[in-house]
């Protein structure tokens, strides 16, 4: 965008009506510079899923498994394990790539701070109270080996290895067969009711060199009109982002319930904020969070403070 090659959607006539009135408030978080380069599309709200028949072996409710506050998801955790139901209790992947923060730190900072994203106004936000209370709960996991410090070598939900991963509507499709699941909002550190979570859009943009723009955007808008919207969430079970989603597909939900809670969810999201160097800031985010706490090996403060820095460093190019 930056450097010239994605087109601002709002130079178009009903460009910033269209993009409001189908997405709401939740859009303005992908405007950049004043302007709109994608168009919000849809999303895959991120929340904890768990295995209802490791919960009940646990001795958990699966139904309502009370695990909202840090404190409370973490003795659940500790139920788990203790009691055999699964040799660990949720099982975020530890590898080193630069997107893992986004399902694991990111989605919990996100419900912590209402929607605060990593980087705002051109400064890191998380080297804050919120943010080690964040990196404290995974620090604790992973000290307390609820957490596997190795990448599963299957699917470990499958396997019965792992009781909860965090993962979008996409896994209830994927698991329908093979584990009955339940779904929760991420934790904070309160309990708080209707968090906020990560929302891992996929969004559409249109190329300056496109030859033919206004064709290219009556195809956009049509792409994402309430009968394909419709469409899509029939064919896929992905949130579009809309607004008043089960309001405006009330049959759809009816006759799938268990999407339900995605819906709910997808009302209130964050995603990555656009960034100069951002894959570069989210890996030098990943490379400190990996050392201090999934390892030990470094303090949650000096996480925050050289991953802060670092991130600072680079979003000013």
């Amino acid at each position: 965008m930056r450097q010239g090659g994605l087109v601002d959607l709002t130079t178009f006539d009903d460009g910033a009506d269209y993009i409001s009135g189908r997405g709401g408030d939740g859009v303005s978080g992908y405007e950049t510079d004043g302007g709109y380069y994608q168009l919000p599309w849809k999303s895959n709200p991120v929340m904890v899923m768990y295995n209802k028949a490791l919960f009940t072996q646990a001795g958990l409710d699966p139904e309502d498994p009370g695990m909202a506050t840090f404190d409370d998801f973490l003795a659940g955790a500790r139920q788990i394990v203790d009691s055999g139901a699964a040799p660990s209790a949720i099982w975020p992947s530890p590898t080193n790539d630069f997107y893992q923060p986004w399902f694991d730190f990111y989605p919990v900072y996100l419900a912590e701070t209402d929607g605060t994203a990593l980087v705002e106004d051109g400064k890191a936000t998380f080297d804050d109270e919120a943010g080690k209370a964040v990196a404290d709960f995974w620090a604790s996991i992973y000290a307390d080996g609820l957490a596997p410090q190795e990448a599963a070598t299957d699917d470990a939900m499958v396997s019965g290895q792992t009781a909860m991963q965090l993962a979008g509507p996409w896994a209830i499709a994927s698991y329908k067969d093979s584990v009955d699941v339940g779904f929760m909002p991420v934790p904070t550190s309160d309990g708080r009711e209707d968090v906020t979570t990560f929302a891992d859009s996929k969004n559409v943009s249109m190329f300056t060199s496109c030859e033919n723009q206004g064709t290219a955007w009556e195809f956009l808008k049509y792409s994402t009109s309430e009968e394909s919207d419709g469409a899509l969430l029939e064919a896929t079970g992905q949130m579009p982002l809309r607004q008043d989603l089960a309001a405006t597909y009330p049959d759809y939900f009816a006759e799938h319930p268990e999407y339900e809670v995605f819906a709910d969810q997808a009302a209130r999201t964050g995603d990555v904020p656009s960034i100069p160097n951002s894959i570069e800031a989210w890996q030098a985010f990943r490379e400190a969070y990996t050392s201090a706490v999934i390892f030990q090996s470094t303090s949650v403060e000096d996480f925050l403070s050289t991953a802060a820095s670092k991130i600072d460093d680079l979003v000013q190019g």
